[in-house]
């Protein structure tokens, strides 16, 4: 018996990948979580998880443009059609825990109402949640005062906060305010304005070389210092790491290809593709915890670019290996990705934020622009409280 050339014919995937639809691929994502990701208290009792978003770029197609729209301005509108994407991180694992998608634009497609729907199904409790300046809000902070997790995110500059108690370590305790117009009238004085308040922590801090700068938390627990938090906040930084580690080394498309990250053509494929990017990274994310955990290495320190080309080269020899030999290769390319340790370490420096290219705010770039060696844990002794 002679097989065919092709033993699947073209597009058979695809159309097999329509006929799945997205919520098979929802489902292998959750199951996967719960079952590889136990998070443990890794500050004060606490387990530090990160919100942040992301853009991505998607092929120009009908269905994708209707669906998720193009980014425009005065000049006219981009070449491709983009999504908006809000992810939550465990900083520890650095695993993705959940995600949330959107159209790039449009009134309720932005970060704080994709970010909204993963706060309203994910209430795990001693969670402690980071936030860039972007997501706050009062009706956050009124959300984290009756779910009762804790957050801190850096405080925008334009909201006016009352101080009312100055504490020993620098911080001060304070009520932030916010007047709404009450739907009952129209008329100020027969209703007056709702006015809507919530007790924080606010940490306002000043580092030589950069502006003045607020935390705002509601971990009112005084043995926390100031300090303390101000050092771990720039550890947000690390969801930027896992968002690159998706599209520049995992979703790397190939020369001559049109540049977008995701491949599919049509709305609904993309958001299945999504969720199997991420059943990917946290499946590599989970074997480097493994590794991580046998062989003494903290995940966040393995390569993620070293360990790619591991296991694309280890997938061959598994998928063709008996039963039996399959626990030595496994433990071998565990040994390999615990070698992994990562040798270009994160240099305690800071770049000038200009552009190459003069297309926002910042300045442009020329000779004079050079990054600064910089400790920032030696600053901290050093911190100015305002």
């Amino acid at each position: 018996m002679t097989l065919p050339q092709k033993i699947i014919e073209d597009g058979t995937l695809t159309h097999a990948r329509q006929y799945l639809g997205i919520e098979v691929f929802r489902l292998i994502f959750d199951k996967f979580n719960q079952q590889n990701y136990v998070l443990t208290p890794d500050f004060h009792g606490r387990n530090r998880v990160i919100f942040d978003g992301v853009t991505a770029t998607l092929p120009d197609t009908p269905s994708n443009q209707k669906k998720f729209g193009k980014p425009s301005n005065g000049k006219g509108s981009a070449a491709f059609p983009q999504l908006r994407a809000v992810a939550l991180m465990s900083l520890p694992l650095r695993c993705l825990l959940e995600g949330a998608i959107g159209p790039f634009k449009g009134k309720g497609n932005g970060e704080r109402a994709l970010m909204a729907q993963i706060l309203n199904q994910f209430r795990e409790k001693k969670l402690l949640f980071w936030l860039d300046a972007g997501f706050g809000s009062i009706e956050l902070l009124e959300h984290f005062k009756d779910a009762q997790p804790e957050f801190w995110m850096k405080l925008d500059r334009t909201v006016t906060v009352k101080y009312f108690k100055k504490l020993p370590d620098g911080s001060r305790l304070a009520v932030v305010q916010k007047k709404f117009k009450n739907p009952k009238s129209t008329s100020k004085k027969r209703f007056p304005q709702i006015t809507r308040e919530v007790t924080v922590r606010i940490i306002s801090y000043k580092l030589k070389g950069f502006r003045a700068a607020r935390l705002i938390t509601n971990v009112l627990d005084e043995t926390i210092s100031a300090k303390e938090l101000i050092k771990h906040y720039h550890k947000r930084w690390d969801i930027e790491l896992a968002f690159d580690e998706i599209k520049l080394q995992k979703c790397v498309t190939l020369k001559g290809q049109s540049p977008t990250v995701f491949r599919r053509k049509t709305a609904e494929l993309v958001e299945q593709e999504l969720d199997a990017i991420l059943v990917t990274y946290n499946w590599i994310r989970q074997l480097m915890c493994q590794a991580g955990e046998i062989y003494d290495q903290e995940p966040r320190f393995i390569s993620f670019f070293d360990v790619i080309p591991l296991i694309i080269d280890a997938l061959p020899i598994i998928s063709i290996a008996q039963p039996k030999p399959v626990p030595s290769i496994w433990n071998y390319l565990l040994e390999l990705i615990g070698q992994s340790e990562i040798n270009r370490p994160r240099r305690p420096r800071v770049n000038p934020r200009v552009l190459k290219i003069k297309s926002s705010k910042f300045k442009r770039k020329n000779a004079s622009h050079r990054g600064e060696y910089r400790n920032f844990d030696e600053e901290l002794d050093d911190i100015i409280f305002q």
